[in-house]
């Protein structure tokens, strides 16, 4: 049975990490900026909202849409390290150190 993973795919979702998935738009292009615009889903938050978003003004510049879009999701990827990197982390080193008492 599928589960929707290559449909998400062709509607533009990336990957993310932490299990995440993000969609990233170009939303306007106002005189000399250029207006981006994000939603990144977290289907295991346990906190009032499962997802992120928001947008990005970004100043004319010499930068291909390509290169403005990585920038925008290198920034993604910061955000969630921030949100959840030391709590996943530390989920992380505790399951390893269950899995280990339990093997023993």
């Amino acid at each position: 049975m599928p589960d929707g993973r290559d449909l998400i795919r062709t509607m533009g979702w990336i990957p993310l990490p932490y299990s995440c998935v993000g969609l990233v738009r170009k939303t306007a292009v106002s005189g000399r900026n250029t207006v981006w615009s994000w939603l990144v889903l977290i289907p295991w938050a346990s906190d009032s909202k499962p997802w992120i978003d928001g947008t990005k003004v970004m100043t004319a510049s010499t930068k291909s849409e390509a290169d403005e879009r990585a920038d925008i999701v290198a920034h993604l990827r910061d955000l969630l390290d921030r949100r959840y990197g030391e709590t996943v982390g530390n989920r992380a080193v505790d399951d390893l150190l269950q899995r280990i008492r339990d093997e023993a």
